[in-house]
């Protein structure tokens, strides 16, 4: 799914500290950084934190006062504990049960060039799998083999048909109402992918269709459940994503952005009720702040989970560029959320701009550092560092070993966001200033 772009400007800088309360260390220089993160919570994404900027220098139980960030997009401080702490040294994990939590959106290329080492270790790592139909469902039962506990969902295209299948020219030709048309009574396809047609939600005939495709289609396969994409308010929300907007094909008047999403609800509640036990997610939450305004309506379907696919910046956008503490706060409001509904939280980074490894890796640890503020029991992260990466390649092995539990919710003070857990303190500064944190 391409969402519409967010108004709302990723700005700012941040600051992440992660610490293990048994001990500090803080690096003077990135050689000694590299050293004690690798000793405490070990380095996040094999070795790449070596980019990381060392914090000031500072003493066990001290207050140490950030530096000022400066354009470059700010600083991103590492405590870890001291190497005379019991630091557990994990390789990829045999489950998702102890590490981070990882989903990831593996329906592009690089699951066809993967090796037999490469597909075992992405069932090891991550907790969610989603891919295409086909050959990727012939790797399910040796995926599950590696881990019982791994769930691979069917990649679904959603409200959309491509021009040309046959699928396409069946409908076209037996039931052209169940396209979404335009005011003009002109078929209705995306700029950015011209042969995806969008389909009327509205239309309950079309509704009952798509759930039984798409449950035929995952029972035949062996799936554990569906992914659908694209669904949300992007087709209403102007031009520049779709070809036209959608009418009410009994009104005769565009749909707004909450009767479209109303709908959305409406077809997730069948493919679901057609799928009965399987899991189901959904692309569609979009952002933190398109969450608040729009997309919660979502939350209310009955679909297991929903992704969010611009979790915390848009995948071109400038890699110096962090969010504001409004964005934070909102992204976090929207992991609260569907925790608190039962449901699945996917949160989705991609850096798809040319960055050096340091810069990857600041947004590598601010990402984290926010997806643990609001991490709940059914959150999974998907950080996807270029274009072209294979995202089942990180494991963050073994940094939730060493924090453990939460002990509550996060805090915030100011632009200062902090969460405890059994083992250390998550802290997140989204302002352009400096901030105190206490190391306790």
């Amino acid at each position: 799914m391409k969402p519409r772009l967010i108004d709302r400007a990723l700005k700012g800088t941040a600051l992440v500290a992660i610490a293990v309360l048994c001990g500090f260390v803080y690096a003077s220089s990135p050689t000694s950084l590299l050293k004690a993160t690798s000793s405490g919570i070990a380095a996040l994404n094999h070795g790449r934190s070596a980019g990381l900027a060392p914090s000031a220098s500072g003493a066990g139980g001290q207050s140490a006062e950030a530096s000022t960030p400066g354009p470059s997009g700010g600083s991103i401080f590492v405590s870890s504990g001291s190497a005379s702490s019991a630091a557990h040294t994990a390789t990829t994990p045999t489950s998702t049960s102890s590490s981070i939590g990882l989903w990831a959106a593996d329906w592009g290329g690089a699951a066809s060039k993967r090796s037999t080492a490469g597909w075992q270790a992405a069932a090891k790592n991550d907790s969610i799998l989603i891919g295409n139909g086909g050959g990727y469902s012939k790797m399910i039962p040796q995926l599950h083999a590696w881990n019982p506990k791994l769930t691979v969902l069917m990649y679904n295209l959603g409200p959309y048909l491509q021009k040309g299948s046959s699928a396409y020219n069946s409908t076209l030709s037996a039931h052209p109402t169940w396209f979404a048309h335009d005011s003009n009574g002109h078929l209705i396809n995306l700029h950015m992918f011209p042969s995806n047609y969008l389909m009327d939600e509205g239309n309950s005939a079309y509704r009952a269709w798509q759930a039984q495709q798409l449950a035929a289609a995952v029972s035949s396969s062996g799936f554990d459940g569906a992914m659908v994409d694209s669904v949300g308010d992007a087709p209403v929300g102007g031009g520049h994503y779709a070809s036209g907007v959608p009418v009410d094909a009994v009104t005769h008047k565009a749909y707004t952005p909450a009767q479209y999403l109303a709908n959305s609800v409406l077809l997730l509640n069948g493919d679901k009720a057609a799928l009965g036990t399987k899991f189901l997610v959904f692309n569609g939450l979009i952002s933190g702040p398109e969450y608040v305004s729009a997309t919660h309506i979502l939350a209310s379907s009955n679909a297991n989970g929903g992704i969010s696919e611009l979790f915390l910046r848009q995948p071109t956008g400038s890699i110096t560029a962090f969010p504001n503490a409004t964005t934070v706060q909102d992204s976090l409001a929207m992991m609260t959320a569907l925790g608190a509904a039962g449901k699945a939280f996917l949160g989705w980074t991609k850096v798809w701009v040319n960055g050096s490894s340091a810069q990857v890796a600041k947004w590598e640890q601010f990402t984290l550092g926010v997806y643990l503020l609001g991490r709940q029991s059914m959150s999974y992260l998907d950080f996807m560092p270029s274009h072209s990466a294979d995202n089942t390649a990180l494991s963050y092995s073994n940094l939730t070993s060493n924090l453990g539990s939460p002990l509550g919710a996060y805090t915030v003070s100011g632009s200062t966001f902090t969460r405890s857990f059994q083992h250390g303190k998550v802290t997140v500064n989204a302002s352009t200033g400096s901030a105190t944190i206490s190391v306790t």
